[in-house]
Formats: structure tokens, C-alpha cells, sequence
């Protein structure tokens, strides 16, 4: 059975790719990106919250 940990990582996994594609479109588009972008934030971090989940021995 899959715990709820997990599935909560792979989702903020999951969020932080589409994040991530989005904000390469605007860029891409020619909406050049801020130094500290809200989006390249979220993209960077989510993963990596995700990932840390997942890894930790909660239960």
C-alpha cells in the first residue's frame, strides 16, 4: 500500500515540473525573468520539498 507521504512528495514532485514549464514559457516568450523569480522559486523548491518528503522516516 502507498502511504500518504508519498503520494503527498510525488505530487509537490509533480507541481514543481509544471511549475517549472510554465515559467520556461514566459521566459521563452520574452518576459525576461526578475533575479529572484517567484516561479524559478516555486520550481527549485517544490522538488526538493517533494523529494525531502519522501525520503524522511516519518512513520
Amino acid at each position: 500500500m502507498v502511504s500518504i507521504q508519498a503520494i503527498v512528495g510525488c505530487a509537490l514532485v509533480l507541481s514543481g515540473l509544471c511549475v517549472e514549464n510554465v515559467a520556461s514559457r514566459s521566459w521563452r516568450g520574452g518576459v525576461g525573468a526578475d533575479r529572484l523569480d517567484a516561479r524559478a522559486a516555486l520550481a527549485l523548491g517544490l522538488p526538493a520539498l517533494g523529494l525531502a518528503l519522501m525520503a524522511a522516516p516519518l512513520a
